[in-house]
């Protein structure tokens, strides 16, 4: 973590009403979830900003700079808190961001990428971006991240249900988008 970073929790951290011990305490707390988490959050929010490199790290700063605020020593699950902040951060921000949208995306290489084929990684990126800031994230999230629909009902803010026809209405388009056709053991395309 750089010496600005530090500089700029502290100052949250005493924005917060926290004692310097407190504080201190806090930092260390969040800067290890930041160490162990820090990378799966990168990457969710990666995807979840559809390859936008500098606005997924941005998003991961906003949500990391909040949580020291609130502080994470108390939540029972920080993982699912920061993910559904994650998705609500982006939400807000989605929606300031529409009218700014460039019209080139910004490459940005992730060595930790499973692919090798860089221009099938564009094509799944291209892809997830035309789908709905909810549906990339149930697909994101079930897909990814391998969450049961539980957790993902909890960190959109949804139920269950929901959740199966997010991802039922996803999947179709990301396949038309991809070029994709199933084929089911009875022969017929799916």
């Amino acid at each position: 973590m750089g010496h600005t970073a530090l500089q700029q929790m502290t100052a949250l951290a005493r924005l917060g009403g926290m004692n310097e011990g407190a504080a201190v305490t806090e930092r260390t707390a969040m800067a290890a979830f930041a160490e162990e988490h820090g990378t799966s959050l990168l990457r969710f929010a990666y995807l979840l900003t559809s390859g936008r490199g500098a606005e997924a790290e941005d998003l991961v700063q906003t949500v990391l700079a909040r949580m020291l605020e609130r502080g994470v020593a108390d939540l029972e699950r920080p993982v699912a808190y920061a993910r559904r902040a994650l998705v609500n951060e982006q939400h807000t921000s989605g929606r300031r961001e529409q009218t700014r949208r460039l019209a080139l995306p910004r490459l940005v290489v992730d060595e930790g990428a499973v692919t090798h084929d860089p221009g099938e990684r564009l094509d799944v990126l291209a892809a997830l971006r035309t789908l709905g800031e909810k549906e990339r994230a149930a697909v994101v999230l079930r897909y990814w991240a391998d969450l049961p629909d539980d957790e993902i009902a909890e960190t959109l803010g949804c139920a269950r249900a929901t959740v199966r026809s997010l991802v039922h209405r996803a999947l179709p388009r990301l396949r038309e988008q991809l070029d994709l056709t199933t084929t089911d053991p009875a022969g017929d395309p799916s």
